[in-house]
């Protein structure tokens, strides 16, 4: 990625005025921020957009446009964006944690982790034991899930299919595919490895802000503004919007030493041996499946990664988690800035949304089925679902007339509705608690200016937004988005939901006739 060096002398006078500020906003006497991190963030800020697209015809392009040229999809890649480059920033800082010599003190489950990493990195000996491998295989769809394990004699034969599946061009390093094994293998030795040495309990309390925030966003648009649901279905769906449970950063438990040692000790992991390696873990994580069998399982109960680059809502147990709080505070030093002050639009435009998709799905097709105790539930009156289905339908129109270029094909509007509800929720959720903290934290005060850039902290909020859905996909993955995926394609993501917010259009002054402005024909359930 070319970067952008800005000094406090020259950074007034980068770039000339491209947006006069259109909605009213009170500045601090602190007009411009001009701490390191400010000036980081508005380069970053900067090396992404292209200026020579107008944002009311397609702020996609506009947002991303200059990153996308800078960043051209890895050989061994079938598409590149924010989270990909997010998820191999980590990998790296786990290959240097788990490459690391042990040493006495060393806690019984980080040592296996590195051992299990050092069988995987020894291609001698998988090379040596690929016969033994290949006769227990007996069906082509066991062969196929574990053929990154095997020798580079095999993965070639998988580049073939990959080439024509997804056009990638290169094998993946070994190092990536063993990092990722042993992070999904041993999930909470490998968490506890990555909180030690990089988690930063501060950052803690932002989220908890944030998702605060969004739940009252919420609760607040559907008491004021959602005119469509019965009083008693929108009682109830307060109740469950009440009732999400939050789990942020890790489990406390994987800093129990005990724990951690226990939960592996049926593991001996021979260095040399990774074929057997891969079979106890296997057989390790089969049993603990079993365990669970006809148990209640408790909502407090972590089933996710504490390394994993994303957010989740569960249905059945009314939750969302985001297990590595520090990566989507990286999403923020990465894209923005290392630290979540001065700017929290930048938070709320590129976490909070985040958030508030999540929160959302409770209340998509799919989630809104669910009550607030996760039991499918028809807890919906029949004029509401009714309601409900025609705001959708809107949803699913809108979408069906996006045309990817990238793969040759349109939208599938009702494939992807759930993703769609959640991204157009989130947007506004977002937003609106932004607003409210610009109000209760600042006194209505806007937060001072990123140097150089010319956009206030509104439009902030909406380019960060866009910046976390910067994409490349080549056209055999494109393809295979449309026809399987549950995500619009990014553009998609983008347009679609700032198109349908009048926020956005007030926010960048996007007149009726343009496509960043529906206007009447705007999509909204929530």
């Amino acid at each position: 990625m070319s970067s952008l060096i800005l000094s406090q002398n020259k950074v007034l006078f980068l770039t000339k005025m491209f947006f006069s500020p259109s909605v009213s906003q009170r500045s601090s006497k602190a007009e411009f921020c001009l701490s390191p991190e400010c000036i980081e963030a508005a380069g970053s800020i900067l090396s992404k957009l292209d200026r020579t697209v107008n944002p009311c015809e397609d702020f996609y392009t506009f947002s991303c446009g200059g990153w996308l040229k800078e960043n051209p999809i890895p050989e061994d890649s079938s598409s590149h964006g924010i989270y990909p480059w997010l998820r191999q920033h980590v990998d790296i800082k786990l290959k240097e944690l788990l490459e690391a010599p042990s040493h006495a003190k060393e806690l019984e489950a980080v040592t296996k982790a590195k051992i299990l990493y050092r069988s995987c990195m020894n291609e001698s000996k998988t090379i040596l034991f690929s016969k033994i491998i290949i006769t227990n295989y007996i069906q082509w769809r066991t062969v196929f899930s574990k053929i990154t394990t095997l020798s580079r004699r095999f993965l070639y034969r998988y580049l073939d299919f990959a080439r024509v599946i997804s056009g990638t061009t290169s094998l993946t390093p070994r190092w990536d595919k063993c990092v990722n094994y042993v992070e999904n293998s041993l999930v909470y030795a490998t968490g506890r490895l990555f909180v030690d040495a990089h988690f930063q309990e501060d950052k803690k309390h932002m989220m908890e802000e944030l998702i605060e925030g969004i739940r009252w966003a919420f609760i607040d648009m559907l008491e004021k503004e959602n005119d469509w649901m019965d009083e008693q279905t929108k009682q109830r769906a307060v109740e469950k919007a009440h009732a999400v449970l939050a789990k942020v950063g890790y489990p406390e438990f994987i800093l129990n030493d005990t724990y951690l040692s226990e939960d592996i000790k049926e593991l001996e992991f021979n260095e040399k041996d990774y074929y057997g390696n891969v079979m106890q873990t296997l057989k390790m994580i089969a049993k603990s499946d079993v365990s669970w069998l006809r148990k209640s399982v408790p909502r407090t109960e972590w089933f996710t990664n504490p390394t994993t680059v994303n957010a989740f809502y569960s249905s059945s147990t009314n939750q969302i988690s985001k297990m590595r709080l520090n990566k989507h505070v990286h999403l923020g030093k990465y894209l923005f800035h290392q630290t979540l002050h001065p700017d929290r639009s930048l938070s709320y435009g590129a976490i909070g949304v985040i958030v508030g998709h999540e929160l959302t799905h409770g209340f998509d097709n799919n989630g809104r089925k669910y009550d607030k105790n996760g039991n499918l539930d028809q807890w919906w009156s029949e004029s509401s679902v009714t309601a409900f289905n025609e705001k959708t339908q809107c949803m699913i129109d809108q979408y069906n007339d996006y045309y990817w270029e990238e793969a040759g094909l349109n939208v599938r509007g009702k494939r992807t509705l759930a993703e769609n509800i959640a991204d157009n929720g989130g947007v506004r959720e977002a937003f609106r608690a932004y607003r409210r903290w610009v109000d209760n934290s600042r006194g209505g005060v806007e937060e001072p200016l990123l140097p150089g850039v010319d956009l206030n902290n509104n439009q902030l909020f909406f380019l960060s937004y866009a910046h976390v859905r910067c994409n490349s996909y080549r056209p055999e993955a494109a393809r295979e988005q449309i026809q399987s995926g549950a995500h619009s394609p990014p553009k998609y993501r983008v347009i679609g939901a700032m198109s349908n917010y009048e926020e956005f259009r007030k926010t960048f002054n996007c007149p009726q006739s343009s496509v960043m402005n529906r206007g009447a024909q705007s999509c909204r359930v929530w």
